[in-house]
Formats: C-alpha cells, sequence, structure tokens
C-alpha cells in the first residue's frame, strides 16, 4: 500500500480514507463473485481490531468501515490487499468498481452470462491505463435483470441485458443491442471519451452531453424512460436457494459479520446497492437482520449522524427508527443529518434534514431540493406524514 497522505474528501477509499468524527473511514470493494467466509471473517477482524466495530454497506454495494487512526487505516489496506479484497495500484483498484446483478448465477430469471460479461468488462478497464483521469465515484454495472428487473442497477456506465443482446445506459440515454464483445468495447471508449473531457465528472446526469460523448464514441443513443422500475427489495427468500438479509440503515457490527462468515460455509456472501446482503438459504434466523421485506425498518434510510460526522447535529437514525411506523408500504423517509444526504442520494417520499434539534422537510425529492416545510419538530412530521402519505396509505 501506499504511504501517500490520508485525506480528507468525499470519496473514500483503501488508498484515500476520509477523516470523520469518529476516525478514519476506508471502503472496500468486494470482488464480482462476492466475499468467500475468509475474506468476511478479515473484513471483521479489522472493524473490531483496528476501527470501532462498525461495517456499513453502501449503495454502491461496497464496505465501509468507520473508527481508524492514520497507521491502523494503513493496514487495513495492506491486509485487504493480501487477502485478494483490493488491487495494489490505487489506479487499478478504482476501476475495479464494477456493480452486477446480485442475484447474478442464482436467479434462473437473469441473464446466465452475467457474471461472464462483468468478469470481461472488469478486465477490459483494468487493463486500459487511459482511464485513470475519471473522477473517483465513477462507477459501471452489469444489469441482469431477472427479478431484480433491468434498470435496478445503477452506475455511469452500464450493460443492460436485452433479448438481442446487451446495451449500453448511461443516465436516461441507451444504445441499439450489441453482442458481448461489441459491449464490452463499447463501454470502454465511451469512458476513455469522457476520461478525455475532465469537466464533465457525472456522465449519467446530462442526457444531452451523454449523447454527444456516444457519438464521439462511434454509438447512437435514444432516451428511454427515466422512471426507476418497481421492484420488492431482496429481503427474505429468493431464487436460487438464496436468502437476502435486510440490515437496518446498512449498519452492523463486526460480530454480525463474523456470524455470516460461519453460516456461509463455501459459498459467498453478496452486498447489494440496497444496503442488504444474500446468502445461502440455510443462514439461521439472526435478531441482527431482517428477514420480512413488509418490516417498517426497511422504510427508513438514515445516515450515521452525529456519531460520526461533523456536519450533523442529530442522530438521525434514532428518529428515522422512531418515525418507521409512521411510513406507509411502498414509501421512503429518508432522515439526513445535513444537507449532503449521503445515506440516500435520491429522492424519497419524503426527506428530513436535520438542524439543531428540528427539521426541514422535503417532499418528493432529496436533500439539495427546495423546502416542502421548514423548522418542524417530530409531531409536526408525523401529522405531515399522516396527511401527504393518506393517499398511498388508503
Amino acid at each position: 500500500m501506499s504511504d501517500a497522505p490520508l485525506v480528507r474528501g468525499w470519496c473514500p477509499d483503501l488508498f484515500a480514507p476520509m477523516q470523520a468524527r469518529d476516525g478514519f473511514l476506508v471502503r472496500i470493494r468486494p470482488p464480482i463473485e462476492g466475499l468467500d467466509a475468509g475474506q468476511v471473517q478479515t473484513i471483521a477482524a479489522l472493524a473490531s481490531d483496528h476501527g470501532n466495530g462498525t461495517i456499513e454497506l453502501t449503495n454502491r454495494g461496497n464496505l465501509q468501515l468507520r473508527g481508524f487512526s492514520r497507521d491502523s487505516a494503513r493496514l487495513a489496506g495492506r491486509t485487504a490487499i493480501e487477502c485478494g479484497l483490493a488491487d495494489p495500484d490505487p489506479a487499478r483498484e478504482r476501476k475495479r468498481a464494477v456493480l452486477v446483478s446480485p442475484l447474478a448465477g442464482y436467479d434462473p430469471a437473469c441473464h446466465p452470462d452475467t457474471i461472464a460479461v462483468a468478469r470481461k468488462l472488469q478486465a477490459a478497464l483494468l487493463a486500459d491505463d487511459r482511464l485513470a483521469s475519471l473522477p473517483g465515484k465513477f462507477g459501471w454495472g452489469v444489469d441482469g435483470g431477472g427479478l431484480l428487473p433491468v434498470r435496478a442497477i445503477s452506475a455511469d456506465l452500464v450493460l443492460q441485458a436485452g433479448q438481442d443482446g446487451w446495451s449500453v445506459r448511461c443516465g436516461e440515454v441507451v444504445t441499439e443491442a450489441l453482442n458481448e464483445a461489441q459491449a464490452v468495447n463499447a463501454v470502454q471508449a465511451i469512458s476513455f471519451t469522457f476520461a478525455r473531457q475532465p469537466e464533465v465528472k457525472r456522465p449519467a446526469h446530462d442526457a444531452n452531453i451523454t449523447k454527444k460523448v456516444l457519438e464521439k464514441a462511434g454509438l447512437q443513443g435514444c432516451l428511454q424512460s427515466t422512471m426507476p422500475p418497481t421492484f420488492a427489495l431482496p429481503v427474505g427468500k429468493l431464487p436460487g436457494h438464496r436468502v437476502g438479509l435486510g440490515v437496518p440503515f446498512g449498519r452492523l457490527p463486526a460480530s454480525d459479520f463474523y456470524f455470516l462468515a460461519k453460516q456461509q460455509g463455501e459459498d459467498r456472501l453478496r452486498v447489494t446497492p440496497w444496503r442488504n446482503v444474500i446468502m445461502p438459504d440455510k443462514t439461521m434466523d439472526h435478531p441482527g437482520f431482517i428477514m420480512d421485506a413488509t418490516d417498517p425498518r426497511l422504510r427508513v434510510e438514515a445516515c450515521v449522524g452525529v456519531s460520526g460526522c461533523e456536519r450533523a447535529t442529530e442522530d438521525v437514525a434514532e428518529t428515522a427508527l422512531a418515525l418507521a411506523s409512521d411510513v406507509p408500504p411502498g414509501c421512503v423517509l429518508h432522515v439526513s443529518g445535513c444537507v449532503k444526504g449521503c445515506a440516500h442520494p435520491g429522492g424519497a417520499d419524503m426527506t428530513l434534514i436535520a438542524r439543531n434539534g428540528r427539521y426541514d422537510v422535503v417532499r418528493n425529492g432529496c436533500t439539495k431540493d427546495i423546502i416542502s416545510w421548514g423548522n418542524r419538530d417530530l409531531p409536526d412530521i408525523r401529522a405531515l406524514l399522516s396527511r401527504e402519505l393518506k393517499e398511498i396509505q388508503a
């Protein structure tokens, strides 16, 4: 691992941990196939022995460990490299950010070549030194569909399975269907085109820019509906003898990770972008995990709050749990410790932004959208939930 200075930043990884109120935090990208039991035990040991014992699942399918010192953060990086959890080259490590349908290889309705295509894409990206200038949060995805429908996976560039082959999706712009080799080459070419335009940080956010970049890469794209697909969170019994375990707020103690390592045997654990884990269905019940997809705790999102973030002013997870039973099925309440909205960057049915014991409220939006109601206390918010979401409750 490099001894480059540890920095404060908005995209921490093993080589550039970010300092938070509770210490440095690092992120680990699982392999495409998932984590074996030894890797799960290693991550749990790093969290318990060198961090503060907390493991967070991110909305990019990664693992975030908290509470490290400068030296223990470097140790975490070296250990991750030794057990195959990271590439020793920081530039190559960033290009490992390929998110894959978490039921690939298990769900018979998911494209059978999803894992193989993801491996080929990752290998092509790792071999391309021209992509080093892409921003740290730039990521790729391979979406095989199935129980988790096509467009469930979100990234800057996504290979999307279809009846006629693989399309490349970037935000709301989608190419024609290509064969496997063409699709991988197309993602590589588009990535390079974006790398040559450093002023374009996140391509999926601007359809006009995206279409121009596709043209430069020799591809044509058409607009597709931006409405996100509706699907049930992968919690409970799943295809392929899998079970989805819900994790409140995507945070769990290292002891729960040790439990999972013992349960999985020779099988693999996969982390989903919905901040839960998928395991073999022989996994025993455990009080730290949610097995019922209707559990109200799955309807609320909250960041680490005041205990781990210098910008937060409240224990927002406590607030979210207190309000969970007021959120009707099918809705999402996001309680954010500050305007950054780290726990749920997208829109929610209702978003709360903590401000020293009270909350600003956004209806159908995110923390950066126009405030709908300002400076409200919890009784006010309960009334808003009842009134504004009553048509969903009906």
